[in-house]
């Protein structure tokens, strides 16, 4: 679950498979002339907006964090409880959907124990269940990359594809556009993306990813006033669950027409 830090005395929650539709509605939308596209397209976009299928059992019952009274982001949980659900994930996906999804959110899993967490640095059963992780998925990796027949740079290429929809996705529901990552070029290279809040729900984008003129991004979240607190789990999981959802939308536009 993402939180985002309250605006105008409400605090947006937006769960990890919600954020992860921004990513495939902007994998969709993906392949202005310069940059990589996705290929095979249909199952990277659906990997892009289901990356996040590792996080659907937590966010039907999240945990309570007693020292904030709120759901636990995603950022405050060990591996050592979200390594095994990205295993489960994974396994959801290769069996839901075949393997170029399954591919690409086990890459993605493992980019985040890699590339975004220091795994010597953590406790010993966070480490150990990373360990455990990796071992399982680079073999189911280099077993469907063989059966697909995948040449490397096209296997990291998507996946790389999905990194940066990730990232962007990510900036935006936290609003913080620091966070907006990467994006691969069609000659090999990549390209740094800036992203600017021109205001509430309007960002501008520079490079130009996507092959509309604008593009607008939606997802439900769940707006709770600024002070809500819990102190049960119980009751937090139920008022969640009867929470009414409203509609999250933002829009990107390029930096030369903002």
């Amino acid at each position: 679950m993402i939180l985002r830090d309250p605006e105008d005395g409400v605090r947006l929650l937006i769960p990890q498979p919600s954020h992860a539709l921004l990513s495939g509605q902007m994998m969709a939308a993906w392949g202005a002339p310069g940059f990589a596209r996705p290929d095979p397209a249909p199952e990277v976009i659906l990997a892009a907006g289901q990356h996040d299928i590792a996080w659907l059992d937590w966010e039907a019952s999240p945990s309570l964090n007693p020292e904030t009274g709120l759901p636990h982001p995603f950022t405050g949980l060990g591996a050592a409880v979200h390594a095994p659900m990205w295993a489960r994930g994974v396994e959801r996906a290769r069996a839901a959907w075949g393997l170029w999804p399954a591919l690409l959110i086990s890459l993605h899993g493992l980019r985040i124990y890699t590339q975004y967490m220091d795994p010597e640095s953590l406790p010993p059963k966070d480490k150990a269940a990373i360990d455990r992780n990796a071992t399982k998925e680079e073999a189911l990796q280099a077993d469907w990359i063989a059966k697909l027949g995948a040449k490397q740079d096209q296997v990291a290429r998507n996946s790389a594809l999905v990194a940066v929809t990730d990232a962007l996705s990510l900036a935006l529901c936290f609003a913080k556009p620091d966070m907006a990552g990467e994006a691969p070029l069609e000659n090999g290279g990549s390209r740094k993306m800036k992203l600017v809040r021109l205001e509430t729900a309007r960002w501008s984008l520079d490079p130009w990813p996507f092959r509309e003129a604008t593009l607008t991004l939606r997802c439900e979240t769940i707006r709770l006033p600024e002070g809500t607190r819990w102190t049960d789990e119980e009751a937090m999981r139920r008022d969640l669950r009867e929470a009414t959802w409203s509609t999250l939308a933002e829009t990107l536009v390029p930096a030369d027409g903002a």
